[in-house]
């Protein structure tokens, strides 16, 4: 069995004080790695793609939105092409 390796890519704070938190997570040989949103005090992510393995930015956008900037170095040779994903954190 594989250990799951999670990274903390970035914490932002909510004005009501809520911590939304962007992971890496590793999840070993035989699957994808992931990158995921969660709120501080839930398991449950609000959003998860293994389509991205590298964060270039985040920021939180009227305590309701989270922006990401996210890429896949595994296409480094075609521009390292960013796309930028907006997240519901209500």
């Amino acid at each position: 069995m594989f250990e799951k390796d999670e990274t903390l890519l970035a914490e932002h704070k909510k004005s009501n004080g809520e911590k939304i938190k962007i992971y890496y997570v590793g999840l070993g040989a035989t699957t994808s790695d992931v990158i995921q949103v969660r709120k501080a005090n839930q398991d449950k992510p609000l959003w998860v793609n293994d389509k991205y393995n590298y964060m270039e930015s985040s920021k939180l956008i009227n305590d309701t939105s989270l922006q990401i900037v996210l890429s896949d170095t595994g296409y480094h040779n075609y521009g390292n092409k960013l796309d930028t994903i907006i997240i519901n954190v209500k």
